[in-house]
């Protein structure tokens, strides 16, 4: 069985990376295709995968040019797959390779964990969705989504990757960073998000105010493309401490762990900073997600909604050895059955994730224009 995974963002290379390896460590053929978007193809070679790029991110403000957009990099995979064939194919939330493996006639697996996402065209055209236990029926519903598509899996998709993870010194070194001061690592909101809220913009700017004050910390800011960051220097004023802006791929990962505190506008970072033990502040103010309000009944999350909330913020240094990795180990298990059982059936189980190999880093990519 030939399976085609489409990495449509950065955060989506950890997910599928050791999912990938598990394939093919059971003989199934893997085929990646990438977007050319923020991290993506630094993260890919990291993890020695071999991908071959199809279209780039744009950030259009409006529907029409999104929707174009999509259309486009849909007729491109297209292409690739008349010439690929592979017999399905897995993305999480990548519009195009859906709409690509419609028109190709595969099977077709999305999957996604904010429930207030454009889901039309995963409604329409999927095969299956896959969506985590925590997402409410009655909410999936309300957004239109189709019920005879839906799969689950439990707890969250960043525990696919987390469970077992070790932490790693070497971004200490490589960012020249003092264990012994506060370290503060900070994410942007995606502003060119379809449900992007205004507001997260505003408490952003209460927050980079907020840290100015904290000059004996080192802040670190992980922008979501170069753009962004060019941005931040220049429009934030993050040229000089406490921030340090990042133009490269680094292992956020262990930054995080190695974090006094991890603030992001939403997203994979928050939860992942969460699920590490990490103190973990979204600035999220769209719809709440019913994955990051479990987090925060579970104390694991706090959720900034009010300007006078940033302003108040106080950052104590982790004094403890030892913090708490809450990943469940099933979902990453769970998740690859799902994957299989869309295809043909499997001649060779795949080993346990114990059993998995690490990911090689310095693998050659390819590239389209």
């Amino acid at each position: 069985m030939r399976i085609w995974i489409d990495l449509d963002n950065s955060p989506h290379v950890h997910f599928f990376a050791p999912i990938i390896r598990r394939l093919e460590d059971a003989g199934y053929g893997v085929v990646i295709t990438a977007r050319r978007f923020g991290q993506t193809e630094e993260i890919a070679r990291s993890h020695g995968l071999h991908y071959l790029v199809i279209g780039r991110h744009r950030t259009p403000h409006f529907f029409l040019t999104r929707a174009m957009a999509t259309v486009v990099r849909a007729l491109r995979l297209t292409v690739y797959g008349l010439q690929s064939r592979p017999d399905l194919a897995v993305n999480h939330g990548a519009r195009a390779q859906v709409l690509a493996a419609w028109l190709l006639r595969i099977p077709v697996m999305t999957i996604y964990d904010y429930e207030f996402v454009y889901s039309e065209i995963f409604s329409r055209m999927a095969t299956k969705i896959l969506l985590p236990e925590t997402i409410p029926s009655v909410t999936l519903e309300r957004e239109h989504v189709n019920m005879k598509k839906v799969i689950r899996y439990p707890g969250f998709k960043e525990s696919v990757y987390l469970s077992g993870w070790h932490i790693s010194p070497d971004v200490i070194e490589q960012l020249k960073l003092d264990p012994g001061r506060l370290i503060i690592t900070v994410r942007p909101p995606a502003t060119w998000a379809h449900y992007q809220n205004a507001h997260s913009e505003v408490l952003f700017r209460a927050l980079v105010e907020r840290l100015c004050g904290e000059q004996d910390s080192q802040v670190i800011v992980l922008p979501r493309t170069r753009e962004q960051g060019a941005d931040l220097k220049s429009s934030y004023g993050m040229r000089s401490p406490p921030f340090q802006v990042l133009d490269t791929a680094v292992d956020a990962l262990s930054l995080m762990a190695h974090s006094d505190a991890v603030l992001s506008g939403g997203g994979t970072m928050v939860r992942e900073a969460a699920i590490l033990g990490t103190p973990a502040y979204s600035l999220f103010a769209g719809k709440p997600g019913a994955l990051d309000a479990a987090l925060e009944r579970d104390g694991k999350l706090t959720i900034l909604r009010t300007i006078e909330e940033v302003r108040n913020l106080r950052f104590e240094k982790n004094a403890r050895a030892f913090r708490s990795n809450s990943a469940d180990a099933r979902t990453g298990e769970v998740i690859l059955q799902h994957i299989i059982a869309l295809g043909k059936p499997a001649a060779k189980r795949p080993p346990p994730l114990g059993q998995m190999q690490p990911l090689l880093p310095g693998s050659r990519s390819e590239d389209t224009p």
